[in-house]
C-alpha cells in the first residue's frame, strides 16, 4: 500500500497546531480564542485522517476484526503507556507539578485501558494523561468499526454513520450531565466519520480527486476554520463551530489527496508525520520543562519572553518527537509486530494518530 505524502504532512500540522496551542496556552491561559482554536482544530484534523486511513488499510471488504484490532492496540498502547506511567509517577511522587492532575491506582488502570472514567478531582471524563481523551475516541471508533468487519465497507461506513449521527442527536435531546454519557454523547466522532467516506470515495476512485477542484477545496477549509470560531459556548453555535471544524479537516485531507501527485519530498514534514503521535503525546512534558525553566530564569512577564519561549518549546518538543520515534516507537513497532506475524507498522503504510 503506497505511502501518502500528502497524510503525513497533514498529520505534521495537526499535531504542530495542537503544540503550539499549548505552547501558549501554558504561560498566558486558555483565554485567548485563536490558542483554543488552534488545538481543536488539529485535534479534528487528526480524527478525520484517523478515519480516512482506517478504510484505506481495511480495504473495500470484510477483514478480520480481531487482527484490525491487534494491530490498533500494536499502534497506539506502547507509548500511550509509557507517557502514562511517566505522568503517573510524576503526580504520584511531585504532585505539586500538575495542577489538577491527581495519581490514584483506580484512575491509573482505567486510564491505561481506555476505559471513559470521570477525573478524580479534575472532573470530566478525563484520563490520567489528559492528551489521552483523544486516544479514548480513538478506541471508541476502533471497536465500532471493527464490530462491523464483516459487511463491505460502503456498508460499514452507513452503518457507523447512522450509529454515531443517533448517539450525538441523542445528546442534544438528553443533554447528559454525567461526564462518561456525555463523552459517548458527543459530536466528536463524526469527524472519523467524516473521514471514512473520504476514504471510501478514495477506495472507488482515486482518480476523481482531480486538481480542479483545488481553489474549492482551500476556500472550504478556510471557512470551516473561520466558522470554527463562532463557537462562543452555547449549545447552537457549539454545534455550527463543530462543523466549520469538520469542514476545515475534511477539506484539508481532500485537499491534500487532490495535490498528492504534484507534492514534493518535505523530509522534515514528513519526519514530523511520522513522528506526530510520538509529538502529540510528548509535548507537554517538553513544554511543562521548557516554561518552567524559562520561568525561574527571565519569567512570563514580558510579550516577547511568551513568543520566544513558545518557539523553544515547540521545536524542542519537535526534536524530543524525533527522538523519542527513532529511538523508542520504531524499534517496539516492529518487534510487537514481527512477533504477531504482521508486517511492520513502520514501514510504507501510513499509520493512525
Amino acid at each position: 500500500m503506497k505511502t501518502l505524502h500528502s497524510v503525513q504532512y497533514l498529520r505534521a500540522c495537526a499535531a504542530l497546531l495542537v503544540v503550539f496551542a499549548h505552547a501558549f496556552s501554558h504561560q498566558i491561559g486558555t483565554d485567548n480564542l485563536l490558542v483554543v482554536m488552534a488545538g481543536r482544530l488539529g485535534v479534528i484534523l487528526f480524527f478525520v485522517i484517523s478515519g480516512f486511513i482506517m478504510v484505506y488499510i481495511s480495504g473495500s471488504g470484510p477483514f478480520p476484526a480481531l487482527d484490525f484490532l491487534k494491530r490498533r492496540a500494536i499502534r497506539i498502547v506502547p507509548l500511550y503507556w509509557l507517557f502514562t506511567g511517566l505522568a503517573a509517577l510524576l503526580a504520584a511522587l511531585a504532585p505539586s507539578l500538575f495542577q489538577t492532575t491527581v495519581f490514584t491506582w483506580p484512575h491509573f488502570l482505567q486510564s491505561l485501558f481506555f476505559i471513559v472514567h470521570e477525573a478524580p478531582e479534575r472532573g470530566g471524563a478525563s484520563p490520567l494523561l489528559s492528551l489521552g481523551w483523544t486516544l479514548n475516541y480513538e478506541a471508541y471508533f476502533y471497536v465500532a468499526f471493527a464490530a462491523l468487519a464483516f459487511l463491505s465497507v460502503t456498508s460499514r461506513i452507513f452503518a457507523l454513520t447512522v450509529f454515531f449521527v443517533a448517539m450525538w442527536l441523542a445528546g442534544l435531546l438528553l443533554a447528559p450531565s454525567d461526564p462518561v454519557i456525555k463523552f459517548y454523547l458527543n459530536a466528536s466522532p463524526l469527524a472519523f466519520v467524516i473521514g471514512a467516506w473520504i476514504g471510501w470515495a478514495y477506495l472507488r476512485d482515486g482518480s476523481m480527486f482531480v486538481t480542479h477542484r483545488v481553489w474549492t477545496l482551500g476556500a472550504m477549509a478556510a471557512a470551516g476554520a473561520i466558522l470554527a470560531f463562532t463557537d462562543d459556548g452555547t449549545p447552537l453555535m457549539r454545534e455550527i463551530g463543530f462543523a466549520g471544524q469538520v469542514a476545515w479537516g475534511g477539506g484539508l485531507l481532500v485537499l491534500g489527496l487532490v495535490l498528492e501527485a504534484q507534492l514534493g519530498r518535505w523530509r522534515l514534514l514528513e519526519q514530523l508525520g511520522n513522528a506526530s503521535y510520538a509529538l502529540y503525546l510528548s509535548h507537554m512534558f517538553v513544554i511543562g520543562a521548557v516554561t518552567n525553566l524559562s520561568g525561574r530564569l527571565v519569567g512570563h512577564d514580558h510579550p516577547a519572553t511568551v513568543f520566544l519561549v513558545s518557539f523553544i518549546s515547540i521545536v524542542a518538543s519537535c526534536i524530543a518527537s524525533l527522538v523519542i520515534h527513532a529511538a523508542f516507537e520504531k524499534p517496539v513497532l516492529r518487534l510487537l509486530s514481527n512477533r504477531n506475524g504482521q508486517r511492520s507498522l513502520t514501514s510504507s503504510r501510513p499509520a493512525a494518530v
